[in-house]
């Protein structure tokens, strides 16, 4: 029975016709249409990410920090110009700034210098400390000065991971150098140096204090910079989306990995760095005109550091000039930050004048 259905099943089908492939894409033309349709949405929102991404990677790159003004309007300081391996093993340079004679010993601070600046810029900036009786030791980070320049490196205004191995490296040979008590450590850094040197601090316990000048977190400033710039050239409303799906981040983050990859470093946040500091205390220091860097970013940096601080907007000053603007209150401040929180001889040492009502503010 079986043997006899099979043949006359199989001369059915010879007869039957084949189905055409127009009544095929007729009966699917709507599957079609939408596998075009989110082909076609693909292709759209690749390319305005690409558009976004290209032009973040530009800001990134292009967009300079505001410079320190007058770079020499201050006194070189007087020291033994050292060199000491960087922890690749090439030659970084530093001196130590010895206190004034007579002068107790208060510690020790490292000099963490703003960007295409040097190490001689401690003059302007920790002068007063050194009259105090601290001993600061100043460098070169890598690229400037008479540091070495890597072949593939090229310096930037934002702190990478190669200016946070150069500050622990200064601190290794400092060690090597110079009995550090329990006291630890102390770190005055301007700009980029003052970010490399929060980040150095979460990884290093030797570093017990830091005073930052005119710190920035790159991570919230390129997000800033995107909302400023990108909404010039956006066709679509970035600040709508924004508030949907915080799409800045997720621009910067493309970035980020592009920008990485590209330099052969990474870019770390000073602001997840701040927030594992909850025991370092640290005296923030801005300028009240600073445009670039903004003194409400440093108040959302100062907002989010645990612990122990304290913040001195300076009125009238621009990014890294209150040291200019009102030298005697930047003096008066950082010698009294350091001298509550790195006293190596406190029974040498005779306390200093109180600050002034309304230091930190």
């Amino acid at each position: 029975m079986a043997s006899a259905i099979l043949p006359a099943a199989i001369l059915a089908l010879e007869g039957a016709a084949p189905p055409s492939a127009g009544s095929t894409l007729a009966d699917h033309w709507e599957l079609l249409a939408v596998i075009g349709i989110i082909i076609a949405t693909v292709i759209l929102v690749l390319s305005v990410l690409a558009r976004y991404v290209r032009l973040a990677v530009n800001l990134f790159l292009d967009t300079p920090l505001p410079l320190t003004a007058n770079l020499v309007d201050y006194t070189p300081p007087q020291g033994e110009p050292v060199t000491f391996p960087s922890r690749e093993g090439r030659s970084l340079r530093g001196m130590f700034i010895e206190r004034r004679p007579g002068t107790p010993d208060r510690g020790l601070v490292l000099f963490c210098h703003e960007f295409d600046s040097d190490m001689m810029s401690a003059g302007r900036y920790a002068a007063e400390l050194v009259d105090a009786g601290y001993t600061v030791f100043t460098f070169d980070f890598r690229g400037h000065g008479g540091s070495f320049t890597p072949t593939h490196f090229e310096p930037r205004h934002w702190p990478s991971n190669h200016e946070v191995n150069d500050i622990l490296a200064a601190v290794a040979f400092v060690k090597s150098q110079r009995l550090v008590g329990p006291e630890g450590i102390g770190v005055l850094g301007v700009s980029r140096g003052a970010s490399a040197a929060v980040v150095a601090a979460a990884l290093n316990a030797d570093i017990r204090c830091l005073v930052v000048d005119g710190v920035f977190s790159t991570d919230l400033s390129i997000d800033e910079l995107l909302k400023r710039w990108v909404q010039l050239f956006a066709r679509v409303d970035l600040a709508r989306a924004d508030r949907r799906i915080h799409i800045y981040p997720f621009f910067r983050a493309l970035m980020m990995f592009y920008v990485e990859l590209k330099g052969r470093c990474r870019f770390p946040s000073a602001r997840r760095a701040l927030s594992r500091l909850g025991s370092v205390p640290v005296l923030f220091i801005h300028g009240e005109r600073d445009t670039y860097i903004r003194p409400e970013w440093t108040r959302i940096l100062f907002g989010l550091k645990p612990g122990p601080k304290d913040l001195w907007i300076c009125p009238g000053a621009k990014h890294n000039q209150a040291v200019t603007v009102d030298p005697a209150g930047y003096a008066r401040r950082t010698v009294d930050f350091f001298s509550r929180h790195l006293v190596a001889q406190a029974a040498e040492a005779p306390p200093l004048p109180a600050a002034e009502p309304g230091a930190a503010t």
